[in-house]
């Protein structure tokens, strides 16, 4: 697989399309060094047929298939219920959204004999994936008027398409559940979630 040794750095410009007779999609596109062109794509509509379940998906020729679903909350998918594949092989995910303490309330993702870390930093302004070794950061990058903002996004270690991959298609998760302010919002939301597994 793919690495890069030295600190690599990148962005990611939103994006949507609204074709005829076709489902709207959005999300986020860029080229990623010398790993290429990357699209995470989303449908922002809700769609009754998926019983309050959405994904994101990630494709790229240098990048595995990764595909995150759960349940939809801000028109996008969120950590409740959540399931991640990559090239069709799923992730173990763990978090905690009742934690105090920034480390504790991050999500925890095992995969391959991975284990990576991935926080909210900068009152919420940097989301940061971190396995050892390594560390994918993305935040606010440069204005583009009127109204465009691309996502600036830094890589340090021996980072490959597995790390890139999963720290780009979290942008299009709504993870606002890993700061202690989206912990406290989300509790109603949580707590309808359980009611609505019951009736299920």
């Amino acid at each position: 697989m793919e690495k890069s040794s030295e600190s690599l750095q990148f962005e990611l410009l939103p994006y949507k399309t609204a074709p005829k007779k076709q489902l709207p999609t959005a999300g986020v596109k860029g080229d990623v060094g010398h790993f290429g062109p990357v699209v995470v794509e989303r449908c922002p509509i809700h769609r009754p047929l998926r019983k309050g379940m959405d994904d994101a998906r990630l494709s790229g020729p240098a990048f595995p298939e990764a595909i995150f679903t759960g349940k939809r909350r801000s028109g996008r998918p969120s950590l409740f219920k959540a399931e991640l594949l990559l090239d069709g092989r799923r992730a173990e995910l763990e978090f905690n959204s009742r934690a105090l303490r920034k480390q504790d309330r991050a999500l925890r993702i095992r995969y391959e004999g991975r284990e990576y870390v991935y926080v909210i930093e900068d009152l919420g302004r940097v989301r940061a994936l971190t396995r050892e070794g390594v560390r994918v950061s993305i935040g606010p990058g440069r204005h583009v008027p009127p109204a465009t903002t691309y996502s600036a996004g830094t890589a340090t270690g021996p980072v490959d398409a597995v790390d890139l991959a999963i720290a780009i298609l979290l942008e299009e998760v709504d993870t606002d559940v890993l700061t202690l302010t989206g912990a406290a919002l989300s509790s109603p939301f949580a707590l309808m979630q359980r009611f609505s597994d019951g009736a299920e």
